[in-house]
């Protein structure tokens, strides 16, 4: 019995394995969602990735207090006006991306070896005692 199966590799077989589409169907993966706001000086759309750099190019020098159109889109958020840099408030509360520092797939692999490595504790305590 082969345990050292990623699941990175699992999904990579069952997208081509004809057993499983026959069975489940085709897998189907999540998509990336973009999130698409308003630039509050121009009304550009714009998604989120983008709207620091349209500020910087287009909006350096603009002072009149706006919404940040990111804090608006936060459930139960208050956004309040700033008439200082909204570019400034960009680069420090909407430019720190988690996933730009976490490696998910090596989370992921090491939850699952941890529950493995429980499980076969569980496993072997169990024999012992019976």
């Amino acid at each position: 019995m082969d345990v050292g199966v990623c699941l990175s590799e699992m999904r990579a077989h069952i997208r081509t394995c004809q057993k499983y589409i026959d069975k489940y169907g085709p897998l189907q993966e999540l998509g990336e969602t973009t999130t698409r706001c308003v630039c509050p000086f121009c009304q550009w759309e714009l998604d989120e990735e983008s709207l620091l750099d349209h500020c910087i190019t287009h909006h350096r020098s603009e002072r009149r207090t706006v919404f940040c159109p990111l804090c608006r889109l936060i459930p139960n958020e208050n956004p309040s006006g700033f008439n200082g840099s909204l570019i400034r408030h960009l680069q420090v509360s909407h430019t720190l991306f988690y996933d730009d520092f976490i490696d998910f797939n090596i989370i992921e692999e090491a939850l699952i070896q941890r529950v493995l490595d429980r499980s076969l504790l569980e496993y072997v305590n169990h024999s012992n005692t019976t």
